[in-house]
């Protein structure tokens, strides 16, 4: 009994020098996946009457994005564990300048993941694999200006018409391969490539800012000129409406936030090992 008792003991400390808690930190650039679909609306349709160049049907799209992680892991043994990771991923801002102002749409977007890690531990390195499911969420941006200095060709000045969109929690899946080789017993570098699955797709849209000469006029919108119920139908015809105490509908768009990228970072071990 004795003898069993001491195996179970030696069984039982070497699993757990196997184990490892590991936290690390990583920045990469990511090449945005493209959503074929059709060019829509992005603000409400009074401005089709007020400031024509402010209204129309737009097309953009993300296209490449910078990003920032931060990971926890566990391995349970060398070749097999899990990780956690929160991300803040930021879009390259995507412009259309004219001589007379200028059109950006920007966003700011954070992402959770829970990925399994399978590893193939080699002499001099190790080769891994990640597979998981990650969420995220944040806000767009599209800010609208005009500078028309002395051409006046719009009656106006200057002026600057600023849109927050806001989307529920989007869900979607990512997986990864890459290299990672010790730098001593405690810390370590890594490279990988990966690819995430992801879109967000805003449900309402809302006018943060609204200067028109030097004047705020923000306040003094409607509901239905300041805010839009993104669904399936459009009221993009509709200058004005009955009940302004309501959002304007208009069509939804979708964003990707996923696609292929790469990213760097350094690995230090918590405990074990």
């Amino acid at each position: 009994m004795k003898f069993l008792y001491a195996m179970l003991l030696c069984l039982s400390t070497l699993k757990v020098e196997a184990q490892y808690i590991y936290g690390s930190i990583s920045s990469g650039y990511q090449l945005n996946s493209k959503i074929d679909q059709a060019p829509s609306y992005l603000v409400n349709t009074i401005h089709q009457v007020t400031l024509p160049w402010l209204w129309g049907q737009e097309n953009y799209a993300f296209r490449n994005s910078s990003l920032a992680e931060l990971h926890f892991g566990h391995m349970l043994s060398p070749r097999i564990g899990y990780e956690l990771t929160g991300a803040y991923l930021k879009p390259m801002a995507v412009d259309n300048n004219a001589y007379f102002g200028q059109k950006m749409l920007s966003g700011d977007f954070y992402q959770a993941a829970a990925k399994l890690v399978v590893a193939i531990p080699i002499k001099e390195f190790e080769l891994y694999t990640k597979l998981g499911l990650n969420i995220a969420n944040g806000r767009i941006t599209y800010l609208q200006t005009i500078e028309d200095g002395n051409f006046n060709s719009f009656g106006v000045a200057e002026a600057l018409l600023n849109y927050t969109y806001q989307s529920p929690v989007s869900f979607g899946f990512n997986g990864a391969v890459g290299v990672n080789v010790p730098l001593n017993k405690k810390c370590s570098f890594f490279t990988e490539l990966r690819f995430t699955s992801q879109s967000l797709t805003p449900k309402s849209g809302q006018v943060s800012q609204y200067t028109l000469n030097g004047s705020d006029l923000t306040a003094n919108l409607d509901p239905y000129y300041a805010q839009i119920a993104f669904g399936d139908e459009s009221e993009w015809l509709n200058y004005t409406s009955d009940d302004l105490s309501q959002a304007q509908k208009l069509y939804k768009r979708s964003y990707a936030l996923g696609g292929f990228g790469c990213s760097v970072g350094l690995r230090v071990v918590l405990w074990g090992v």
